[in-house]
């Protein structure tokens, strides 16, 4: 088995499956990882550093979470650890299998293990880059909290992405709206989230025929705790920004 990341089989009916959010020791998501091709001829892949900052031996576990599928048992079933030794870093590549877009559990067991992701553009001669969170669920969108992403925006060569990931074991439906630049409402947009899974809307401005937009957001509420983004690429260079949400207290 490749070293650097492994997907789950479920060969045995798990019998919790309750909806709530049961976070586990040192538990993080990473909302969005990728290996495969995107818009505009890019492709897209994922890196991590995880360190060990802690005074002893510490373990880590990676578990893939595929995008659009429901992932219950992989979000309950102990995932296959690895130790790293005190003060170690390991860099991996190859964390996702080849085709393939999702989010990614990683299960450590101190919280001194620091765990950074990069998402980067691998076409041409050089690579963009972003740098993605690695979140706990307390870090994440509140259900029932309102949060905003902004900027969005579309025009020459920027379009703007925007996702959310799910790390419940129930289905979360997530409430949007498009506002402009003076805070108007042009359009509302409902999306449902499978459990532990990830969805993207790619160039969402264009999805809801706007062609030009410099300086609008998105305003959005959900069932359930989710952890939401938006990604700003410059189709010309390949580069991205990721945008963390904004919640509204």
């Amino acid at each position: 088995m490749n070293r650097s990341f492994r997907i789950v089989v479920v060969v045995a009916v798990l019998a919790v499956m309750g909806g709530a959010v049961t976070a586990a020791a040192g538990e993080m998501f990473i909302p969005v990882v990728a290996q495969a091709g995107g818009s505009d001829g890019s492709y897209w892949n994922t890196e991590l550093w995880i360190a060990n900052l802690s005074g002893g031996r510490a373990t880590y576990a990676l578990t893939f979470l595929p995008s659009g599928t429901d992932n219950t048992p992989y979000l309950v079933m102990p995932p296959e650890e690895r130790t790293l030794e005190a003060g170690e870093t390991v860099h991996l590549n190859g964390v996702v299998p080849p085709g393939h877009v999702g989010a990614l559990r990683v299960v450590t067991s101190s919280d001194d293990v620091v765990v950074r992701c990069r998402l980067f553009n691998a076409k041409g001669r050089a690579t963009s880059g972003q740098l993605v969170p690695a979140l706990q669920v307390g870090e994440m969108v509140p259900g029932g909290t309102t949060a905003v992403l902004v900027p969005v925006v579309r025009k020459g060569q920027y379009r703007t992405n925007i996702g959310f990931f799910n790390p419940n074991r129930r289905p979360v439906t997530v409430n949007l709206e498009l506002q402009n630049e003076k805070g108007e409402t042009v359009t509302t947009v409902t999306y449902t989230v499978e459990p532990g899974s990830h969805m993207q809307v790619n160039d969402f401005l264009l999805t809801q025929k706007v062609r030009r937009a410099d300086a609008w957001r998105v305003v959005f509420t959900a069932t359930g705790t989710v952890a939401g983004y938006a990604s700003f690429v410059d189709t010309r260079s390949g580069a991205a920004t990721f945008v963390a949400p904004a919640i509204l207290r």
